[in-house]
Formats: C-alpha cells, sequence, structure tokens
C-alpha cells in the first residue's frame, strides 16, 4: 500500500512539474514576443527620425530620446539605412548623430555588453572617423580574445585607415582555432590588396605560421596581382596538405593559363581534396589540355573530384563536351554517371543518349 501510494505521489509531483514547465515556457514566450514588438517599435521609432533628419527636420533627434542610449538598436538601424545611402543626406546623417555624442556611446559599447551588440557598435563606428574612434577600437582589440569581435574590430580599423600591421594578424590567425581562421578570409583579402608586396613577402616566409599561409594563398589569388604566379604555383607542391588546396584555389582564382603545369599535376595529386580543388581550377582557367585528365577523374572514388570533373569538362566548351559524352556512353558505371548528370545539369542529357 505504501508503495502504491508514493507512485501516486510521485506521479502527481511529476505531473505538477510538467505543468509549471509548460506555464513557465509560455509566460516565457509572451514576455519574448512583447519585448520584439517593443524593439520592433523602438526600431522602427530610430529608422523614421533618421530619414527626418536626412530630409532636413530640424526637431527628428528630439524624437530619439528614450531609445538613443540603446546602442545596440540604434546601430543596426543605422547600418541597415547607411546600406542604402549616399551622398549629403548621408553626411548629414551622421554629423546630426555626432552632435548628440552618438559614436561616443557607440564607443563606450565597444566594452560592454553581450557580443552582439559590440560587434554592431564595432561595425557602426568604421562610419565615425576620427582619432577617438580608432583609439576606441584598438583598445578593444587589445582587451577582447573573441574571435568574431577581434576580426569585426579589425575590420572596422581597415575601414578607417588604421589597419593593423600584416604580421599581427597572421599571428592572430596562427592562435586562432581552426573554424576561426577562416573568419580571417575576407579581412585578410583587404590586407593584401593593401600592401600586396609584404603580403608575398610573409607568404615566402617559412616562419610564417602554417594557417596564416593558407590564407594568405587564397587571398593572393582573389588580389590578381600576377606576381603571386610563381609563389602559388610553388605553393601547389607544398607537403602541408592545406597549403596545396589553397595554393590551387588561388591559381584558380587569379585565372591565369600560366598555372597550366601545376594544376594538371595536382589532378592527379594523391588527396582527392587537392585533386578536386585542381578540377574546379582547371575548368575556371579554362585548361583545353587538362581534359584527358578531367575524364581519367571521372572514374575517381570520390563522388565530389568525380562531380567537379563533370563540372570542368562542362565548362571547356566543345572539346569538353565531346569528352563527357563519349564517357557517358562508354565502359564502367562511375565515369557514365559522372559524366551523365554533368551533362544533365547542361540540359544535354538527351543529346549524350
Amino acid at each position: 500500500m505504501e508503495g502504491l501510494l508514493l507512485l501516486w505521489w510521485t506521479s502527481i509531483l511529476l505531473v505538477m512539474a510538467a505543468l509549471a514547465w509548460i506555464s513557465a515556457l509560455v509566460v516565457g514566450r509572451l514576455f519574448r514576443e512583447q519585448r520584439d514588438a517593443r524593439r520592433g517599435r523602438d526600431r522602427d521609432r530610430a529608422c523614421d527620425a533618421f530619414l527626418d533628419v536626412m530630409n532636413g527636420s530640424g526637431d527628428a533627434l528630439g524624437r530619439l530620446r528614450g531609445v538613443d542610449h540603446r546602442a545596440r538598436l540604434m546601430g543596426e538601424a543605422l547600418l541597415e539605412l547607411l546600406a542604402m545611402v549616399r551622398g549629403g543626406e548621408r553626411e548629414r546623417l551622421l554629423e546630426a548623430l555626432q552632435s548628440i555624442k552618438m559614436d561616443q556611446r557607440f564607443q563606450r559599447r565597444l566594452f560592454r555588453g553581450g557580443i552582439a551588440g559590440r560587434m554592431v557598435a564595432a561595425e557602426t563606428l568604421s562610419h565615425f572617423p576620427g582619432p577617438e574612434t580608432v583609439e576606441a577600437l584598438k583598445a578593444a582589440l587589445v582587451q577582447t580574445r573573441h574571435g568574431n569581435l577581434r576580426v569585426a574590430l579589425m575590420r572596422s580599423l581597415i575601414e578607417l585607415d588604421a589597419a593593423p600591421p600584416l604580421a599581427e594578424v597572421l599571428q592572430e590567425i596562427h592562435r586562432s582555432r581552426g573554424s576561426e581562421s577562416l573568419l580571417y578570409l575576407p579581412l585578410m583579402r583587404r590586407l593584401v590588396n593593401g600592401d600586396t608586396r609584404a603580403a608575398l613577402h610573409a607568404f615566402g616566409d617559412p616562419g610564417t605560421p602554417p594557417k596564416a599561409r593558407v590564407i594568405l594563398a587564397e587571398a593572393l589569388g582573389a588580389s590578381g596581382d600576377f606576381r603571386a604566379m610563381r609563389p602559388l604555383c610553388i605553393g601547389a607542391t607544398a607537403p602541408d596538405v592545406e597549403l596545396r588546396i589553397a595554393s590551387v584555389r588561388g591559381l584558380a582564382a587569379m585565372g591565369h593559363p600560366a598555372a597550366e603545369p601545376r594544376i594538371l599535376a595536382a589532378l592527379e595529386d594523391p588527396v582527392w581534396m587537392v585533386r578536386s580543388a585542381a578540377c574546379e581550377a582547371a575548368g575556371r582557367i579554362g585548361l583545353k589540355s587538362a581534359v584527358p585528365l578531367l575524364i581519367i577523374q571521372l572514374s575517381d572514388p570520390v563522388w565530389w573530384v568525380r562531380f567537379r570533373a563533370g563540372e570542368a569538362l562542362s565548362a571547356l566548351g566543345s572539346t569538353g563536351l565531346k569528352g563527357l559524352r563519349a564517357a557517358a556512353t562508354g565502359q564502367g558505371d562511375l565515369p557514365r554517371r559522372a559524366a551523365s548528370l554533368a551533362l544533365a545539369e547542361r540540359g544535354l542529357a538527351r543529346t549524350a543518349a
């Protein structure tokens, strides 16, 4: 009997706990919906005031009272508007916001609150040039260790012509985790475009950290500076697999036919990721001499390599299409499927049959 009572009270307690949990979820959702609705109204209010300022309304800034202390909300609204506005209206708005010291509030927001709000403040400050802004961004960069925030701070410094030294960013990439290092690729592209000579020197320096050289390889390729051709060709034969992949991708981005010998060699690399990158590079550069090797890659044991080979052959004009048609009607299940898929994507499957 006591066992049944214990089971009964345990069941009642579980039901009460479940009801309390569900009630808490419902109440929490109601609060979130109200908060989001209030935030949406406040953001619309800020946007309306910004538009009125740009149109020359003298009392528009007064309507920001009550929301102007919310730096993240103001920053998000401002960034959204500035992405669509150029010219005198843009300058009028920024000058008006500086007159109420909004830039100083963004500077203070760099050092407190959540990461998302601090990132918004960092991005917004790129529109408020001046020594105080640069000093605040650099001070925040010294203090924080968060990867996304550090990238946002560096990006704003680049926008303000106060870019951190390339060597410092390379060491930053070296210290970051593998997934975080990819955040630096857009940043590195801008640094490389600003000083390609220093980037080439760092890429050729054996002391440069391996992860940094990988990011540099893709950034150098995207720069389109043909001085990077020889270093990238050397990188395409490096012992480090990631560096080989990045160098081949860099050569593909550069699109120069002088990379032909390295791309052809990479098509026979023992690592499938290098072969895949080489297939893509052959198609982007337009290397018709790679057609025989690409046809061979239609039989590669890795599906992604077969897919990239089919894409590359499709991009190489009549010569590549001829090879695809032959493979689609030839022997071997793997090349026939890969070739048929590539032709079907171009609407040529019926021709192949």
